[in-house]
């Protein structure tokens, strides 16, 4: 299994490496730790093998353990096995109801001003974007490359090595371009209103927040996966409007 280690020691491991000892039930590992990862706040603890712990200001959220073919997700003191997406719904109640309130994640970043962010990613939670990176020498430049390595090294090619950079984003420089021509030539006002965001590709850059590498931090999660989750935060828009 490939894994790599992060500068604090931590082992960082490519989800998909779980995929031939998971097998069938990889599919739903992955969409539950996307789910995890976009309604949540938590760091994860990782041993590099089998074991995976979402913890949060010294409070376990759930726990997962990883077997063959199968894994077992531990949240309040119950054990639920897993082996496909069946059980999603009754885990996803289960997260909902146990998690304490600093561990759920601020609607604030699950929302989207859609006349100002069309397709759903928020360029203003985005760490090089220019108003994160004013009158503080470049904190959000700085931050970025090492929080990317940590995410994506591994995990898709060309992806978590950049190094830092002094240029930064004004807003919707390259996330958005596809977008624009897309929705002028349907006529619609954003993503939503057209309703075919899942299936036409042109709605943005946005990332699967399950793809990133097991073992990153809260704060990385945030910083690097939050703001171009578009899929994921036009759904809960609409389900929440």
């Amino acid at each position: 299994m490939f894994s790599f280690h992060a500068d604090d020691g931590r082992i960082l491991t490519p989800p998909k490496e779980l995929e031939p000892l998971l097998k069938g039930a990889y599919p739903t590992f992955f969409k539950m730790l996307g789910h995890i990862r976009f309604f949540y706040v938590a760091d994860e603890i990782w041993d590099g093998r089998e074991s995976l712990l979402f913890s949060s200001e010294g409070k376990p959220l759930a726990g997962i353990a990883l077997a063959d073919g199968a894994f077992h997700l531990y949240i309040a003191g119950e054990e639920i096995r897993i082996t496909d997406e069946s059980m999603l719904d009754a885990v996803f109640d289960a997260l909902k109801k146990n998690a304490t309130a600093n561990q759920r994640r601020p609607a604030d970043q699950l929302d989207v001003n859609l006349d100002e962010y069309p397709n759903g990613i928020r360029c203003d939670l985005c760490l090089i974007y220019q108003g994160n990176n004013e009158d503080n020498d470049y904190a959000g430049n700085r931050k970025f490359p090492v929080m990317d390595h940590n995410c994506y090294y591994g995990v898709q090619e060309g992806w978590g090595t950049c190094e830092f950079s002094t240029h930064t984003c004004a807003g919707k420089e390259g996330c958005y371009t596809k977008t624009y021509a897309c929705l002028e030539k349907k006529g619609f006002k954003n993503c939503l209103a057209c309703g075919e965001y899942r299936t036409c590709g042109d709605c943005g850059v946005g990332h699967n927040p399950g793809e990133c590498n097991l073992g990153i931090t809260a704060e990385e999660v945030t910083s690097l996966i939050l703001p171009y989750c578009d899929v994921e935060r036009l759904d809960w828009l609409r389900e929440n409007a």
